[in-house]
């Protein structure tokens, strides 16, 4: 219906959201504190509106996907305002954008420095960067790297629609499950190393980067100084029950321990990270993919609705048992 109406393009989308957030809030402020205004709005405008490969399945062009963006960020931040005017409890606060993640290929100053310039970029055909989002939101400004990327492309940003945008969040959520390596090339400008031939991938075709869960949360704490949460990590594996009744998946064990090792090292240099949310908990219906893709812990036996843990199950309630030791 909202849809009908005209959607994020129209301007009272974000009062829309804040209704939405203020029935939400009175139905359960007085039993949940921690709140997430907006997941992965470079999926919802970008594929939805930029792409077409998700629901509504439009294909706009990117001036009118940056006025959606400047709709959604107000959305946010009035349903911030909404969550702690109607919330019973005092609530913490984030969103949980998409991580886009550039990392170092080497330990050498030049190709960190190309990496943390990389993460922070914008590209002018596309919405998919960290900048464009998280810097009206946090910083009350419009990133310095969007107005390079997209000029006259931008829609206008009064400082009233900043101030609104930039309530006090808690902590900043990402979801970040891949990354692209760089090094430093001429003047400094950052080139992405290719991957080799068969490099490890999931199911669903996403580069297995371990290194991104260590400089992603990183870089963005440097930008935005708020304590993280990894809101989403993971992978889709092809998971299915074998003859002995259990579903094996040592890839999923592998990958989350890589991830997380490095995310150990993030916070050993100091990032504040608070909390990590592997997606998923149950194999899930995914976006555009439907039942294609098996994200979960748990095996969901998609026409019985069965369950079964699967190893990866055990293995990661024992990590949590041991709050992280010895993986």
């Amino acid at each position: 219906a909202l849809l009908d109406r005209g959607g994020w393009l129209h301007r009272d989308s974000p009062a829309w959201f804040a209704d939405y957030t203020a029935a939400v809030a009175q139905r359960l402020g007085d039993r949940i504190q921690d709140w997430m205004t907006l997941n992965e709005p470079q999926c919802f405008i970008g594929l939805g509106y930029g792409s077409g490969i998700h629901a509504p399945g439009q294909k706009l062009p990117v001036r009118q996907q940056l006025k959606m963006v400047r709709n959604v960020q107000l959305a946010h931040g009035m349903s911030v305002s909404t969550l702690r005017a109607v919330c019973a409890q005092m609530p913490r606060i984030g969103w949980a954008p998409v991580g886009i993640v550039w990392y170092p290929h080497t330990s050498r100053p030049a190709d960190i420095r190309a990496a943390r310039t990389a993460t922070m970029a914008c590209e002018k055909n596309h919405l998919f960067n960290n900048t464009l989002w998280s810097d009206p939101v946090v910083l009350g400004r419009v990133a310095p790297e969007a107005r390079r990327a997209y000029g006259k492309l931008l829609p206008k940003y009064s400082d009233g629609d900043l101030r609104i945008m930039a309530q006090p969040m808690d902590f900043y959520g990402v979801n970040i499950y891949q990354g692209t390596p760089v090094k430093g090339g001429k003047k400094g400008k950052a080139q992405p190393v290719p991957f080799a031939p068969g490099n490890p991938r999931t199911a669903f075709h996403w580069n297995v980067t371990p290194e991104s869960l260590r400089w992603g949360p990183k870089f963005l704490h440097e930008r935005y100084g708020l304590p993280v949460f990894i809101t989403e990590n993971g992978l889709s594996n092809t998971d299915w029950v074998a003859e002995d009744g259990r579903v094996h998946d040592p890839q999923r064990i592998d990958f989350t321990r890589r991830y997380l090792r490095e995310l150990r090292k993030a916070v050993g240099e100091g990032v504040p990270v608070k909390g990590y949310f592997h997606w998923s908990l149950l194999d899930n219906f995914e976006w555009a993919e439907g039942y294609k893709q098996r994200f979960g812990l748990i095996h969901v036996n998609y026409q019985t609705f069965r369950r079964t843990p699967k190893d990866s199950y055990y293995w990661y309630r024992d990590v949590i048992r041991r709050r992280g030791r010895g993986i």
